[in-house]
């Protein structure tokens, strides 16, 4: 009997041992190569290609062209909102500016001033800028103009006659922000008899701005 009872006790340990081993087989085998994570090697990841700088001479073009063509939403493009658009003008002896996010072609500023494009389609010229000769009403050379080695100051100067001669109570902070926006601003000209354009570009970013419209120079009825 007592060797019947240890034969019960070791045939039930084996079948123990049996199921639990059937039991974890059938465990891995559930485990199939869809339910492991996949391992993605990086170097076989297409990056995102960093976006180039683009060129002045682009830009300039760029802006020339949707100026000419009255595209307000290619030369919107080239405004920064944060920075906006300066228009300055002279409605009299002094000229003043007007801050504006965009540029409508069908409301121009001033309003008795319409936005007059040229034939131009040449390339950007980098060096001294155009005067223009009010005894002659004539520019002494033609053609499109940027001087990349020198920044304008018309914008902050404005803003300063704007205080002193029209008592416009801008602040001295906003004056310097002018300043720097000057600073990092370049000026190009475009000379046309009767349909002149005259803007600032600045570098914002990545990105070349259209930062100031002058439209004042050249202008020589005060």
């Amino acid at each position: 009997m007592g060797i019947l009872f240890l034969s019960v006790i070791l045939l039930g340990s084996c079948n123990r041992t049996a199921d639990k081993k059937e039991r974890e087989q059938d465990s891995t085998d559930t485990i199939t190569s869809d339910s492991l994570p996949k391992v993605i090697d990086s170097i076989a990841v297409p990056q995102q290609e960093i976006a180039q700088d683009e060129p002045i001479d682009m830009a300039i073009s760029k802006i020339v062209s949707a100026y000419n063509k009255q595209d307000s939403k290619a030369l919107n493009s080239y405004i920064d909102k944060t920075i906006g658009l300066y228009t300055i003008y002279r409605p009299g002896v002094q000229a003043i500016y007007v801050h504006a996010t965009s540029l409508d072609f069908n409301h121009p500023i001033p309003e008795y001033y319409p936005y007059s494009p040229s034939n131009f389609s040449g390339k950007v010229t980098f060096g001294i800028l155009p005067v223009y000769d009010c005894g002659k009403e004539a520019w002494n050379k033609k053609g499109l103009f940027c001087n990349n080695k020198q920044h304008p100051t018309e914008l902050s100067q404005t803003a300063k006659f704007m205080n002193e001669i029209l008592d416009s109570k801008i602040s001295g902070a906003e004056i310097q922000k002018l300043k720097a926006l000057d600073a990092k601003s370049y000026r190009v000209i475009l000379t046309d008899k009767n349909a002149s354009l005259i803007f600032h570009i600045t570098k914002q970013g990545k990105q070349w701005v259209l930062t100031v419209l002058d439209r004042a120079y050249g202008g020589c009825d005060a």
